[in-house]
């Protein structure tokens, strides 16, 4: 079975040689976070970023988990060329859900033949197999944790007996599902929890029932000190705004279930070879959220249990509601319930096709160990090779279609680009706007104004959309910097444009015919000292309002909140402002600005504003105000001063003392004995 998924996905194309897989996603997105993150830890002072500044105006790092789960197979890539990453992700998922499908397959009693083959169906489904051109690396991450729960709940509930062994199942369930609920992609782990809870009612309504699913509610609270954090910053993010609904918030169109059976039917929007345009829907976002495909057996056998199999009742019941529900709740018919949830907290409940896709591989199995046991089939032979026979033939369809999702690139073709080695000196302190499709050194290893990202900032977003003139209740989550006006990236910090399009905007710096290089006019610098003079104090509303007047001077005027006003100026304003200030970034999470100024004020930096910011002025604990509501300001008084302004992962000691909590009462869940009676 292994072997067979490693034929499939074909590790070697990559891991040897000068090539990458190709996932648009990874390329864009994963490959830098990746990056920045062994840039930290593997630097000459390690340390595990808390701040990730090369997008947006910056944003939290490692508390967003999509930025960087802590789970040991995203760990274990820190050590591999980011290049070569993502196969040994792709082939270790898939392997893992292989792996864990054909353990729970033996744990009820399925022979190793037809457990295998549930395991490599589930591997080799369209759901995985898809993503993997699309680059969801936090998606095909999380992908094991069903079956894997499964399996251990499953070892649990058929051994009755309290034993040092019962007891170490239960840690090992725990711990599993903290880590499973710190994957980068919390959708399907979410589904993969709200199963295992209903099969042990399902399968265990008893003391053993009971302890399993104590130790899955404490394995969560065991990954608190992640998902605290998270949940606090969800709760600052786009994800609370009134905006519009994202285009890749996907009910399953009912016209797509034929795709069950006809793969192909509406296209394929691939960018590689004579393809087939995927056409009938407005973005190609309905394609990869609905690629279902399984092969025409495990159809099959879903009807051949449903008619045929009386003697293995045991869990089918379960496990057709189970695919049956999941696969209604993703279609449009359940959009009113889920419209009742304000926010958008998980897009795509086509995604729950997830579940489905485990029940068919599963009654694949379950149809071919029930078709080897039948005692009528006294030629053994025969229906042994009948069964290889019909496995062959799913083992093809399914690879074929699988195929189409797996291709390779030239790592040296990633790296061609035409922009200029001075890029980093000309941009400086400030930022840059470039295409994510822009394979260069230079792309998000330089600040850049543009986003790709599911959990952004509100504040910093909002202030982007009013400074670029678009509507207050856009959704999206990825710009290119290119497509935000000259105004705009004046007022980000952004002092170059390096991008594939033409614009007329902006005056000519350098590239060529194919990736063209603008200046910025008088860009807003990183760091501004303005005094009192030039303050506003504001309310929200207002700062918003101006905020989308294009004639606003952002270089010398700064807006503040009202209940800044009280700091009132300890000298008099000097209409001759004497000022130097100096940047200094030691490190993502800490800015240091030496400051000599005439007069009273305030420093603004142009970073987004979150409440993890502090800052010490000469080593005194000073107030971080939001400027703009969307950058960082601090009041100075005349002198020189050293501003520190360092980032501190809000929620961090909330998120602890519950792990810890929840580690102290699942020592007393797993190895507490009630006295025996006398």
């Amino acid at each position: 079975m292994l072997v067979g998924v490693a034929a499939l996905y074909r590790p070697w194309l990559v891991l040897v040689g000068d090539r990458t897989l190709v996932g648009f996603d990874y390329l864009q997105l994963h490959l830098h976070r990746i990056r920045y993150a062994r840039d930290a830890l593997f630097g000459a002072h390690p340390y595990l970023p808390a701040w990730y500044s090369r997008e947006l105006l910056g944003t939290p790092f490692w508390s967003n988990i999509q930025s960087f789960p802590f789970i040991p197979t995203r760990l274990l890539l820190l050590f591999v060329d980011p290049l070569k990453a993502y196969a040994l992700a792709v082939n270790l998922a898939a392997g893992l859900a292989a792996l864990f499908t054909y353990l729970y397959c033996q744990q009820i009693g399925f022979s190793p033949l037809s457990a295998a083959s549930s395991g490599w169906t589930f591997a080799a489904s369209g759901f995985f197999a898809s993503r993997i051109m699309v680059g969801h690396l936090p998606l095909l991450e999380a992908y094991p944790a069903l079956p894997l729960l499964l399996w251990l709940v499953e070892k649990i509930v058929r051994d009755p007996s309290r034993n040092r062994w019962s007891d170490l199942r239960l840690l090992t369930l725990s711990f599993t599902c903290g880590f499973i609920a710190m994957a980068g992609h919390p959708q399907l782990p979410v589904y993969a929890f709200a199963t295992v809870v209903l099969y042990l009612f399902y399968r265990a309504r008893d003391m053993r029932g009971l302890k399993s699913l104590g130790a899955v509610v404490l394995g969560i609270g065991l990954a608190g000190f992640v998902l605290w954090p998270a949940l606090q910053l969800i709760g600052r993010s786009t994800r609370l705004l009134p905006l519009d609904a994202p285009q890749n918030d996907i009910s399953l169109p009912y016209r797509r279930l034929v795709a069950y059976i006809l793969p192909w039917k509406d296209g394929f929007p691939s960018p590689f070879g004579p393809t087939l345009s995927f056409a009938g829907y407005s973005n190609p976002a309905f394609f990869w959220d609905t690629v279902c495909y399984v092969g025409w057996l495990p159809l099959l056998a879903v009807i051949f249990l449903l008619l045929r199999d009386k003697s293995r009742s045991n869990p089918w019941p379960f496990f057709f509601a189970l695919g049956s529900v999941a696969l209604i709740l993703a279609l449009p018919a359940a959009q009113p319930f889920r419209s009742l949830i304000p926010g958008t907290i998980f897009r795509s409940p086509a995604r729950q096709i997830y579940l489905t896709t485990f029940a068919l591989a599963l009654a694949f199995g379950g149809a071919l160990d029930s078709w080897l046991r039948d005692p009528l089939l006294h030629k053994r032979s025969l229906a042994l090779a009948l069964a290889i026979l019909m496995l062959t033939a799913h083992v093809v369809d399914l690879g074929l279609h699988d195929l189409h999702f797996i291709h390779v690139l030239t790592a040296a073709s990633l790296d061609s680009h035409n922009v200029d080695d001075t890029m980093r000196a000309r941009v400086g302190d400030g930022r840059i706007a470039m295409d994510l499709t822009i394979m260069s050194p230079f792309n998000r290893e330089i600040d850049d104004v543009g986003f790709f990202d599911s959990v952004m900032l509100a504040k910093p977003y909002r202030a982007l959309l009013d400074l670029a003139g678009a509507s207050p209740t856009m959704n999206t989550e990825k710009l290119n910097g290119s497509q935000i006006n000259a105004h705009a990236l004046a007022a980000t910090a952004t002092k170059m444009v390096v991008t594939f399009s033409k614009r007329d905007d902006l005056p000519r710096a350098g590239g060529d015919d194919f990736v063209r290089v603008y200046a910025i006019p008088s860009p807003v610098p990183r760091v501004t000292f303005l005094p009192f003079s030039q303050a506003k104090f504001l309310s929200n509303k207002e700062v918003h309002e101006r905020l989308r007047n294009p004639s606003l001077d952002l270089v010398q005027s700064i807006m503040l909140p009202p209940n800044a006003e009280g700091s009132t100026p300890t000298s008099p304003s000097d209409p001759n402002l004497d000022s130097s200030v100096v940047y200094e970034r030691p490190s993502s999470d800490i800015i240091v600005l030496k400051v000599r100024i005439n007069q009273s004020g305030f420093l603004r930096v142009i970073e987004s504003f979150d409440p993890g910011w502090r800052a010490t002025v000469d080593g005194a604990a000073a107030r971080v105000l939001p400027a703009n509501d969307f950058a960082l300001a601090v009041r100075l008084d005349s002198g020189t001063h050293e501003v520190r302004l360092q980032y501190h992962t809000p929620g961090v000691a909330t998120g602890a003392a519950i792990s810890l909590v929840s580690l102290l009462l699942l020592v007393v869940l797993v190895f507490y004995r009630r006295p025996a009676r006398l």
